[in-house]
């Protein structure tokens, strides 16, 4: 087990109808298509079976997984993704519940602005418009080891400073098989049902250009190994608040 998770095993539980009692609506801002599912899964199912309207935006559009494919260039990459994000979305929405509002990725993997450059403020007041009013806002986390992550949260927390409307806290992807997070930093393992955790199953399949052998032409691209498959299924959510 790694340091971080450690910690996270003696974080407090917490209902996803109270982390989001209060709010009008739910923004989860994805990195790639499949992290909304592995960092926040349950948590859209429970908060779509509350009635509470769901958005998903998704920054980049994972075409840099598989470099070396010749099977899958770059565009035909970034649209597989797509549909299998689109389709994960449908696993996360109970029956008669509304559909998950989905907002396309704006940028390539691994081609976010960062901050100091001219087209961070662009998207840092493109971010602010997706994100609905009176939303709870969850954004990858910063300390998570990859740029896309990193950007993610820095873009996120630059929006949500002209927005005193919404709250942002984060969830962690790569992070949790890190270090330990620093003293300050509270964490709660959100509690999910059967059935919150039997349509994250069903989800994260759909993601099979990441969790399976879909691409066989790229030995080198992305491929997540079972055992973090079966931890992000198996291990409750963690949601990381402010500081």
């Amino acid at each position: 087990m790694s340091p971080f998770l450690e910690r996270a095993a003696t974080a407090p539980q917490l209902a996803v109808v109270d982390l989001l009692k209060g709010w009008k609506s739910l923004a989860v801002i994805a990195p790639h298509p499949d992290d909304e599912t592995l960092g926040c899964g349950a948590l859209l199912h429970g908060a779509l079976e509350m009635g509470i309207p769901c958005r998903v935006i998704c920054m980049t559009d994972g075409s840099a997984s598989h470099p070396n494919s010749r099977s899958h260039d770059r565009d035909s990459l970034a649209a597989l993704r797509q549909r299998e994000l689109r389709a994960a979305l449908a696993c996360l929405t109970p029956p008669g519940a509304a559909p998950i509002e989905l907002i396309a990725p704006p940028w390539p993997d691994c081609g976010m602005p960062q901050r100091g450059e001219p087209a961070f403020e662009a998207g840092t007041a493109w971010l602010s418009g997706q994100v609905p009013q009176n939303a709870f806002v969850l954004c990858s986390w910063g300390k998570d080891p990859h740029v896309d992550h990193d950007r993610s949260a820095t873009i996120a927390a630059a929006a949500a400073c002209g927005r005193p409307d919404i709250a942002l806290w984060h969830y962690p992807v790569w992070g949790r098989f890190g270090p330990a997070p620093a003293e300050d930093t509270r964490m709660h393992l959100l509690v999910a049902d059967d059935a919150a955790r039997a349509a994250k199953r069903r989800a994260l399949a759909c993601h099979a250009s990441q969790m399976s052998g879909l691409i066989p032409d790229d030995p080198g691209g992305f491929v997540m190994h079972r055992d973090h498959q079966a931890h992000f299924l198996d291990h409750p959510e963690i949601v990381i608040a402010p500081a």
